[in-house]
C-alpha cells in the first residue's frame, strides 16, 4: 500500500507504483565518486570521467544556493553549439541537450551529492541557480565521458520517490535522519526534486516568490539536497537529511512557469 503525503494544488489520482526497497548507504558502494566545486562566477571539477554509476558531490563555496546540471549533448552537436542557443534570447536548453541529472539545491558553504548513471559522450556541467531557468550566463564546464567498460545501472535508495505531471508520489512514510533517496521520472516531461527545509511560517509559495526575484532574494527556507533535471525514463539516488520541522518538495523545472508554480509541490512535517 503506497502512503500519500498532503500535495498542494493539485487533484489527488490514485496511482500504483512498485519498487523493491533496499538498503542504502549515503554513498553509493558500485559508483564512482567525483567532487565540483562552484562559486557564484566558477565551476571546478574534473574534464575527463569514466562511464557508468557516478556519485557527484557539489561543494557550494559562493553566498547563492546551487546546483549542477549533467547535459549530455547529441551526436554532432558541441558545447559551442549550446553556448549559442544558451545566448539567445530565450537561453532555454535545447531538445538536442539532454537532462541526466546532478546534485541539486545546495545552499552557501553546503554539499549536496547525487548519484547518476554516466553515458559515454560529451557533456556540459551547468552550475545553476534552483528555480533560474535563463542559464547564459551560468558557470559551465565541458566533461567527456569515456567508454570505458562498466555494470549496469543498479540504484539503492531507502525511500522511494515517482515524478509525474505534475505530482510526486512517495512510496514510504518519511522519518528523521539522513537517508538516500531513489527518484525516477514516470512522467512525459523532464522533472527534478528539490527539498527545502522551511522556515517557521513560510510556504512553498514563498519559495517561489523568492527564487523569481530578478536580484538574489533571501529563501524562506534551507535547500538541503535533491536531483537536478532527469529526462523521461531516466533515475538516479540523492542524499537528504531531515531533522524536526516542516518540509516542501518542489519541482523547479519549467521554461517560464515552473512545475512547482503548477501544482508539483508536496509538503509534509518531520517530528
Amino acid at each position: 500500500m503506497l502512503r500519500r503525503f498532503s500535495i498542494t494544488g493539485i487533484c489527488v489520482w490514485l496511482v500504483v507504483v512498485a519498487f523493491v526497497t533496499v538498503s542504502a548507504t549515503p554513498s553509493d558502494p558500485q559508483a564512482n565518486i567525483v567532487t565540483f566545486s562552484a562559486s557564484d562566477s566558477r565551476l571546478e571539477g574534473p574534464e575527463q570521467l569514466p562511464a557508468g554509476q557516478t556519485t557527484v558531490r557539489l561543494r557550494n563555496r559562493g553566498k547563492e544556493p546551487h546546483q549542477l546540471k549533467f547535459l549530455k549533448l547529441e551526436e554532432g552537436k558541441s558545447p559551442a553549439d549550446l553556448a549559442t542557443t544558451l545566448k539567445s534570447l530565450t537561453g532555454a536548453v535545447p531538445s538536442w541537450a539532454k537532462y541526466m541529472g546532478g546534485p541539486n539545491g545546495a545552499d552557501a558553504g553546503k554539499v549536496s551529492e547525487a548519484t547518476l548513471y554516466l553515458e559515454p559522450g560529451t557533456y556540459v556541467v551547468i552550475c545553476g541557480v534552483p528555480g533560474k531557468h535563463h542559464l547564459r550566463n551560468a558557470p559551465q564546464k565541458i566533461v567527456r565521458v569515456r567508454d570505458t567498460a562498466s555494470p549496469p545501472a543498479e540504484f539503492r535508495g531507502n525511500f522511494h520517490m515517482a515524478m509525474f505531471e505534475y505530482e510526486f508520489v512517495v512510496v514510504q512514510p518519511l522519518r528523521k535522519g539522513r537517508h538516500s533517496f531513489y527518484v525516477i521520472n514516470r512522467g512525459s516531461q523532464v522533472h527534478q526534486v528539490t527539498f527545502v527545509r522551511l522556515d517557521p511560517g513560510a510556504s512553498a509559495s514563498d519559495v517561489l516568490t523568492a527564487l523569481n526575484q530578478d536580484k538574489p532574494s533571501p529563501l524562506p527556507g534551507k535547500l538541503i539536497g535533491g536531483m537536478s533535471g532527469l529526462e523521461p525514463g531516466r533515475d538516479g539516488t540523492f542524499t537528504a537529511e531531515l531533522t524536526p520541522g516542516r518540509y516542501a518538495i518542489m519541482c523547479l523545472f519549467g521554461n517560464g512557469e515552473s512545475h512547482a508554480a503548477k501544482g508539483m509541490v508536496t509538503n509534509f512535517t518531520i517530528d
